[in-house]
């Protein structure tokens, strides 16, 4: 399996002097989770014609499920409402998170995969394969 981007092009093109918010220990592991997620929506790219675009989608798509992961953001995002005075704290359903990443996801794939003539709307059944064009 291709995994779009390594941890070069991540740091050096699409960090671009920025901070990293996924390990380098851990970005094999969530580019190669962000590249299946492409394949899903848009079929596979051949290893020696990857577009810039499916690169930058599946380092950002990687930054997405690493912060689904991580420790501090399911604490965090898990809290839907807090009360200072009274202490109480009510949380969202790990179904609403889930729910709320696939979305992000999503719009990720359309932002980076819509100008390159895929049509990202399904995820089982893609319209149009780079292996097609």
């Amino acid at each position: 399996m291709t995994v779009y981007a390594d941890l070069t092009f991540y740091t050096n093109e699409y960090l671009q002097g920025r901070s990293a918010k996924i390990t380098a220990a851990d970005f094999p592991f969530f580019a190669r989770n962000a590249s299946m997620t492409i394949n899903s929506y848009a079929g596979t790219f051949p290893s020696d014609a990857i577009p810039e675009e499916v690169r930058l989608c599946c380092c950002e798509i990687a930054e997405l499920l690493y912060a689904g992961e991580t420790s501090e953001a399911n604490s965090k995002a898990g809290i839907a409402s807090e009360s200072v005075q009274g202490w109480s704290q009510s949380y969202e359903s790990s179904e609403s998170r889930l729910t709320a990443q696939s979305a992000a996801i999503d719009a990720v794939l359309h932002k980076w995969l819509d100008g390159l003539g895929w049509d990202t709307s399904s995820r089982i059944e893609p319209q149009r394969r780079w292996h097609e064009c």
